[in-house]
Formats: C-alpha cells, sequence, structure tokens
C-alpha cells in the first residue's frame, strides 16, 4: 500500500523545519509543498509560529504578565 503524500509531509514537516532531513527527503519534502497547497499551507503556518515564538522569546516578558500567569497556575 502506497503512504499519502501528505501524511508523509506530516511525519517530516518538523525536520524539514529544522533541517534534519538528508538532501534526498528535502528533496521530496520541497516538491510536494510545491504541488499541494494544504501542505504549503500548513508549512507556512509552522514557519511563522517558529518565527514568533523566537521574537517572543527574545522580547523577553514583563514581570507584571508574569505575575499574571504565575496566578492562573493550578497546583499538581
Amino acid at each position: 500500500m502506497t503512504k499519502d503524500p501528505c501524511d508523509h509531509c506530516e511525519e517530516i514537516l518538523q525536520p524539514f523545519l529544522d533541517r534534519e532531513l538528508t538532501d534526498e527527503e528535502h528533496h521530496v519534502a520541497e516538491v510536494h509543498l510545491e504541488e499541494c497547497g494544504y501542505c504549503r499551507k500548513r508549512y507556512k503556518f509552522e514557519a511563522s509560529l517558529r518565527r514568533y515564538v523566537r521574537q517572543a522569546w527574545a522580547e523577553g516578558m514583563p514581570p507584571e504578565l508574569k505575575e499574571k500567569l504565575s496566578a492562573l497556575r493550578t497546583p499538581l
């Protein structure tokens, strides 16, 4: 049974973004992303989410927000 290319793309999306694939795997993923609008949207979303998280981390969190978030924690 042949694996659905979108299922395969879903499995390798994070390693693709992390640049952990072999050259051949990377090429296969790029070709699929060029051809598949759904997977291309998922890729763009994941890439932009990573940029947002890096930016938020670099900017730091104001102490007031940290206190508010700490107050929301529930004990384990």
